[in-house]
């Protein structure tokens, strides 16, 4: 880490003026320190991330002045610097950005149109019924040109004091990342898979994720970050067929009354249904490591079948927890 951790997992939060909130009460947190990047020989900055059970701050990115940040639908962030586009992945990987290249097209979010927003508050109905309402603080208001939204439905959110904010579909905070300091606050965006990026002049970029043991992804070289993780279960690694066969320009199709997926890629066309360990291809029996699966309302697949389905070399890095999928160009 490029700070200094001062408390980890503290649950008493008088200790450290934080907000008197039971819902905060109630999660661990982390109290971080950032040394400015601006006057390096300055105070360090204090920052509180609520949740920290759940979520980190895995890296942290010196640029100076980043501003006119957006991501887009891969998962990448674009942002400026010195008068130049730079990008850089959930990872915090750095992605060289080619001078006077097309830049893509920033995701763009809608909000729930039953979602009610307040000075201080936000609530979702249905029927004209209240299914969940959260209040930020006494003395906080939400700045609701900061509403976003991920492909789960996670809601994310500014208050006036520059805190940020992550509630889950039900209304409940999953975390929240408030600076202890007069320094200019962080500006934040989220990708559809819920990895945020947030810049300030004074500390830079930082990217906060959920804590999770899932494997990374790469495909052609590029590491992919979307909603549904890759799992291991039972001993058998398993991949979001959807994603994944998007990713490599496959058409795939749902049948929900017999629970077959079928996916298509130029002549080659793979039929699989849930629970059955024999696959079709090209009309052809095949016999696969382990059953597709029900996983968070989503397909999935043995990470061997992807290779055997559309010709793609599968690599797994054991050491790494990496998974690197090669597609026949």
């Amino acid at each position: 880490m490029r700070w200094i951790p001062l408390l980890t997992f503290l649950s008493i939060l008088i200790l450290l003026g934080a907000d008197s909130s039971s819902e905060i009460q109630d999660q661990e947190i982390e109290l971080l320190e950032f040394h400015s990047q601006i006057a390096p020989n300055a105070e360090p900055i204090s920052a509180i991330l609520y949740g920290a059970d759940r979520f980190d701050i895995p890296w942290r990115l010196h640029d100076a002045a980043p501003q006119k940040l957006f991501v887009t639908n891969d998962g990448t962030a674009y942002y400026q610097s010195n008068n130049q586009w730079k990008s850089i992945l959930p990872n915090g990987e750095r992605v060289p950005v080619k001078p006077n290249h097309k830049l893509p097209d920033p995701v763009t979010t809608q909000i729930p149109p039953n979602l009610k927003v307040t000075a201080n508050s936000l609530s979702l109905f249905k029927d004209q019924k209240s299914i969940w309402a959260y209040t930020l603080p006494a003395s906080t208001e939400i700045r609701p040109s900061t509403l976003q939204i991920d492909a789960a439905e996670h809601i994310y959110f500014h208050d006036n004091s520059g805190s940020w904010y992550s509630l889950d579909q039900d209304g409940n905070l999953r975390y929240k990342l408030k600076l202890q300091t007069d320094a200019p606050q962080f500006a934040c965006m989220v990708t559809y898979a819920g990895d945020a990026f947030c810049t300030s002049p004074h500390i830079g970029i930082i990217g906060i994720h959920n804590k999770t043991n899932a494997p990374r992804l790469i495909i052609d070289g590029k590491e992919r970050f979307f909603t549904q993780e890759p799992q291991i279960i039972d001993g058998f690694t398993f991949v979001p067929l959807r994603s994944i066969f998007e990713a490599l320009q496959s058409q795939v199709d749902w049948n929900a009354e017999t629970q077959t997926v079928t996916a298509t890629k130029g002549k080659q066309t793979v039929k699989l249904t849930l629970h059955s360990e024999t696959a079709q291809l090209n009309g052809k029996n095949i016999q696969l490591d382990a059953s597709p699966i029900l996983y968070q309302e989503s397909t999935f697949v043995p990470l061997r079948f992807v290779g055997e389905a559309l010709g793609a070399s599968v690599i797994w890095e054991d050491v790494t927890r990496t998974i690197q999928i090669i597609s026949k160009q």
